[in-house]
C-alpha cells in the first residue's frame, strides 16, 4: 500500500510528495532485470526517463537493499519504489500532446492533438488541477486520478478544442447553454470536390434530407425502404442532435485546390451552434451534399495518397459563457493546424508537377496536326477537368517508341 512519508523543507518539517510502493515478485516476473521490471510496472505512471531516473537517484530497493539495475529479480522479491506522485504526474502529462487554452474554477478548456482519446484528455484536465502551484487540496497517492468530465465531443482522429468541467452539475450547466445556442464552434476540413458558396448557401435541413432520402430509396428494394428512411431520422435522435442542425450551421469556402489525384479539394469553414458534436455534424453535411471530407471515419471519404487515420478536419474556435463569472464570453482562438495546410501545398506541388510533364510531352510530340510545338505556342493543360496529354497531342512515348492515339468511338 501507498504510504506518504514526512519530509523536511528548508528547515519545515511537512507531509512530502513522496509515495512509498512495495509490490512482491511472483513467479511470471522472475528473472526480469529490475530496469526492465521499472520500465514494464510503471508504464503507466512514468515516461521512459523518469524511470530511469528512479534507478539513478537510489529511490529503489529490494530487499530493503540498493541493487544495480541489472539485478536479476527472484520470486518473493520485495521491490520498493519512492515515487514523487506531482512529479510522476507532470511526467505523464508531458506525453500526452495536450495544452491548456482556458481555466477558471471547475472549468478548463483543453486543446488536444490527434491521438488523444476521451479518458485520456479527461484525465490530463485532473491532472493540471493537482499539478498546479496554487493548489491546495490533498496530494494524490497514485496518478490514478478521478477524472473530469468532457462537455463536447472528443474525436480521437482529431485535433480538437474539448470543455471540461470537474462536476455533473456543471456539465448540465453547459449542456444548457449549448442547447441555447451561447456556445459556437467553428470547424474547418478539406473536402473532395470543387464547391461553390452557392451550394453551401442554399442548403437546408429539408432539402438535404430530400435528396438523402432519395438516395437511399434508390439503393433500397421495396421490402427495406422504409426502414432506410426510419434510419435517416433515428440518426438525430441517436446522436442527440435536433432535426433542424444542419440549418444552424454556417458555412464558408476558404480555399480550393487543385490535385491531379481527387480533382479538386476545397477547404472550408462551419460555425455550429445548438450542438455538442460539431465535426460529426459537418462530416454528415458534407456527406450528403456530394463533397465528403478527406479521412477515413464515418461520413468521410479517404485521400487516395493520404494515409494518416481520422479525418482532415480540425477544431479553430469555440465561444462559450463562463460559468464562474457572469455575463464574461471565453473565446479561444486557434490558427489552421499545418497539417490541412501541408496537404494543401502537396496536393498543387504534385498538380503542378504533373501538369508541367504534360505541357512538355505535348511540346515534344506535337498537337494533332503532329507538328512540334513552337515556342511561342502557349498549350492549355487541365488534367482535372481536360483531357490528358496524350489525347491532346494525338501521340504517346511508350519505351522509346512513338505511338499514334486514336480517337475513341
Amino acid at each position: 500500500m501507498p504510504v506518504p512519508t514526512q519530509s523536511s523543507s528548508n528547515g519545515s518539517t511537512a507531509l512530502s510528495r513522496l509515495v512509498v510502493q512495495q509490490r512482491h515478485i511472483d513467479t511470471a516476473q522472475a528473472g526480469k532485470k529490475l530496469r526492465a521490471y521499472i520500465l514494464h510496472e510503471y508504464r503507466d505512471m512514468f515516461v521512459r526517463p523518469d524511470a530511469i531516473a528512479l534507478l539513478r537517484q537510489k529511490r529503489v530497493q529490494v530487499n530493503g537493499q540498493f541493487v544495480l539495475d541489472t539485478h536479476i529479480l527472484q520470486p518473493g522479491d520485495c521491490v520498493r519504489v519512492e515515487i514523487d506522485m506531482i512529479q510522476a504526474i507532470r511526467g505523464r502529462l508531458r506525453g500526452l500532446d495536450v495544452e491548456l487554452k482556458y481555466a477558471e474554477p471547475g472549468l478548463v478548456v483543453l486543446l488536444k492533438a490527434p491521438g488523444i482519446n476521451k479518458p485520456m484528455i479527461e484525465w490530463a484536465a485532473a491532472a493540471l488541477e493537482v499539478t498546479r502551484d496554487d493548489y491546495d487540496g490533498s496530494l494524490p497517492d497514485s496518478s490514478d486520478l478521478l477524472p473530469w468530465i468532457a462537455v463536447n465531443e472528443v474525436d480521437k482522429g482529431l485535433r480538437s478544442i474539448v470543455i471540461l468541467v470537474d462536476s455533473e452539475a456543471r456539465r448540465q450547466a453547459m449542456l444548457e447553454n449549448i442547447d441555447n445556442g451561447l456556445v459556437k464552434f467553428t470547424v474547418c476540413a478539406l473536402c473532395h470536390g470543387n464547391i461553390d458558396q452557392a451550394l453551401l448557401d442554399q442548403a437546408t435541413a429539408k432539402s438535404v434530407a430530400d435528396t438523402a432520402k432519395k438516395a437511399l430509396c434508390a439503393s433500397a428494394n421495396d421490402n427495406t425502404r422504409g426502414n432506410t428512411l426510419y434510419q435517416y431520422d433515428m440518426w438525430f435522435q441517436y446522436n442527440n442532435l435536433r432535426a433542424d442542425v444542419f440549418d444552424l450551421a454556417t458555412l464558408r469556402v476558404m480555399s480550393v485546390t487543385k490535385s491531379s489525384t481527387a480533382g479538386h479539394l476545397t477547404m472550408i469553414q462551419g460555425a455550429m451552434t445548438h450542438t455538442a458534436s460539431p465535426s460529426l455534424v459537418l462530416r454528415r453535411l458534407m456527406f450528403e451534399l456530394g463533397h465528403p471530407i478527406a479521412g477515413t471515419q464515418t461520413y468521410a471519404k479517404p485521400l487516395q495518397n493520404h494515409k494518416d487515420k481520422g479525418a482532415l478536419q480540425a477544431f479553430l474556435k469555440i465561444e462559450l459563457p463562463s460559468l464562474a463569472d457572469i455575463g464574461k464570453q471565453v473565446v479561444v482562438d486557434e490558427d489552421i493546424p499545418p497539417k490541412l495546410l501541408n496537404v494543401c501545398l502537396r496536393e498543387a506541388k504534385f498538380y503542378g508537377q504533373r501538369q508541367k510533364k504534360a505541357l512538355a510531352e505535348i511540346a515534344r510530340l506535337g498537337g494533332s496536326s503532329g507538328q512540334p510545338a513552337s515556342d511561342t505556342q502557349a498549350w492549355t493543360v487541365d488534367l482535372v477537368n481536360g483531357k490528358p496529354a496524350a489525347y491532346i497531342s494525338g501521340r504517346k512515348e511508350f519505351c522509346g517508341f512513338v505511338f499514334r492515339e486514336l480517337p475513341k468511338f
